[in-house]
């Protein structure tokens, strides 16, 4: 205990910041203030203390996937497609960008900086290769379909038909405006649809953000204001032109969705709304799920339950079939296990999720942390195919 009047010390003689919170004391903003930037490490419990929960019941898998090129990272991974634990297949908004220029995680400066990791997303020189990359478990490089990356614009989903003997592998490209049709293995290009196909007029234009299979290998694509339907062979069957609005069967650029075979029930994000529209399998409107602010990827669990990734808050959203909230995790951030605009995931046979981030410009493999439940709620599970 001090007893009696202190002194000044000077800046010289007090204890540096932590090196911990203060990850770069180089890096100010512009008018040279220096805030916490946290660099990213784990934030699980260690044996059984402390942690946080940014991950929900999950945890980063360190070091996957591993840089495809010294310098490089995947620009806007847009979507994926697990095969299984050996066969993960990554599509890019852009192909590759350059590297993170700094690799704080977390604070202030971050939006103020010019080293700032958040200042990459469409700024910096880029090169479109690497648009269709295969992933193992380890995260070694497997395959890179360079072949085809003349053909694309702005990858923006993968899919693959779960009535088509032969797995051929679709791929929407949300610049060139056309769906592709691959082999499974990527060295053949079948066929393709665009905007003359799908009937794309100036006042309706067509454009595919997901895509949903009917048993009979028909499909549905979903964009803009409107819904087509197509043969197994492409052919325009029919499109709902919605009126741009607001209102009950009225759209704001569609994002996802989600055929319920069993309940006779169609879903279909509606992003521009904030919402989740629901339709009979006729396409009569049913009801709206209002408030969920940025669904950018729809899918649904093997028991009935719709996931929603929201892109802007970073939340991963359970719905029961009837659209009541049954639980949501997520944190925003950069930091491994947060998330930043989170534009598709999938799951594994092992349990694993893959999270498809365009604005963090990474995909991460998130495993089912040991001290979760194998019933805990949060858990995303299996996810139906098509």
């Amino acid at each position: 205990m001090i007893k009696g009047k202190g002194q000044v010390v000077p800046d010289d003689q007090r204890p540096s910041k932590s090196d911990l919170l203060y990850g770069n004391t180089k890096i100010a903003d512009k008018t040279g203030r220096i805030s916490p930037h946290m660099v990213p490490h784990s934030y699980l419990p260690v044996n059984g203390k402390g942690g946080e929960d940014l991950s929900g019941p999950y945890e980063p898998v360190e070091g996957w996937p591993e840089q495809i090129e010294a310098g490089w990272r995947m620009s806007g991974p847009s979507a994926c497609y697990v095969d299984s634990p050996d066969r993960v297949i990554v599509v890019t908004h852009f192909g590759l960008v350059r590297d993170r220029l700094t690799p704080i995680a977390w604070g202030r400066n971050l939006f103020a900086i010019d080293e700032s990791p958040y200042r990459t997303y469409g700024t910096l020189e880029g090169k479109h290769e690497h648009h269709v990359t295969t992933f193992d478990r380890q995260g070694k490089l497997v395959d890179s379909w360079r072949q085809h990356d003349h053909l694309f614009g702005k990858v923006n989903r993968i899919f693959v038909d779960p009535t088509d003997p032969k797995r051929h592998i679709w791929i929407a490209d949300s610049k060139k405006q056309k769906i592709f049709k691959f082999t499974n293995d990527g060295k053949e290009l079948v066929s393709s649809i665009g905007e003359v196909e799908a009937g794309s007029t100036p006042g309706d234009p067509w454009k595919a953000q997901d895509v949903a299979w009917l048993p009979n290998g028909d499909f549905y694509t979903v964009g803009l204001s409107r819904v087509d339907r197509f043969t197994k062979d492409g052919d325009l069957v029919f499109s709902i032109l919605g009126k741009r609005g607001s209102g009950p069967g009225q759209f704001q650029d569609l994002h996802g969705l989600v055929l319920d075979l069993e309940r006779h029930r169609i879903y279909v994000s509606d992003r521009g709304n904030a919402r989740i529209q629901v339709f009979d399998d006729e396409w009569r409107f049913i009801e709206e799920w209002p408030n969920i602010y940025a669904p950018y990827a729809l899918r649904m669990a093997k028991d009935g339950h719709i996931w929603v990734a929201d892109g802007l808050t970073s939340k991963f959203l359970k719905y029961d079939p009837d659209g009541r909230l049954v639980t949501s995790w997520g944190q925003f951030g950069l930091a491994p296990g947060a998330t930043w605009g989170v534009h598709w995931f999938d799951t594994d046979q092992e349990g694993n999720l893959y999270v498809c981030e365009v604005y963090g410009e990474r995909i991460q493999k998130l495993a089912p942390r040991k001290d979760v439940r194998p019933d805990d709620p949060r858990l995303i599970g299996a996810l139906h195919r098509y």
